[in-house]
């Protein structure tokens, strides 16, 4: 069994939106809402509910995540992962 480790800011604040998506194929729809929506599609899927928890050191239960992490709400299902900073401006990343 995996040792759950508390989550660590340092690792968190140095990451983007690239770091939750692997290269292959599918399409992903990343839509920012802020002060304006930005929608585009990328290539790529997103990694997996656990590889997430992992990266985050957040432990993943019923395969989601909901935690807050240096002040960053995530929310993650299979095929969705949603991000909501403390400015308010959320970020969606999903399946196309």
């Amino acid at each position: 069994m995996p040792c759950i480790q508390p989550p660590s800011p340092d690792k968190v604040r140095d990451m983007k939106e690239e770091s939750f998506i692997r290269e292959g194929k599918g399409k992903l729809k990343v839509t920012i809402e802020g002060s304006e929506t930005l929608e585009t599609t990328m290539s790529g899927r997103l990694k997996s509910v656990e590889e997430v928890a992992e990266m985050l050191g957040v432990e993943a239960k019923d395969g989601k995540i909901e935690a807050v992490v240096d002040g960053v709400k995530v929310r993650m299902e299979k095929g969705k992962l949603e991000l909501e900073f403390e400015s308010g401006d959320r970020m969606r990343i999903e399946k196309a």
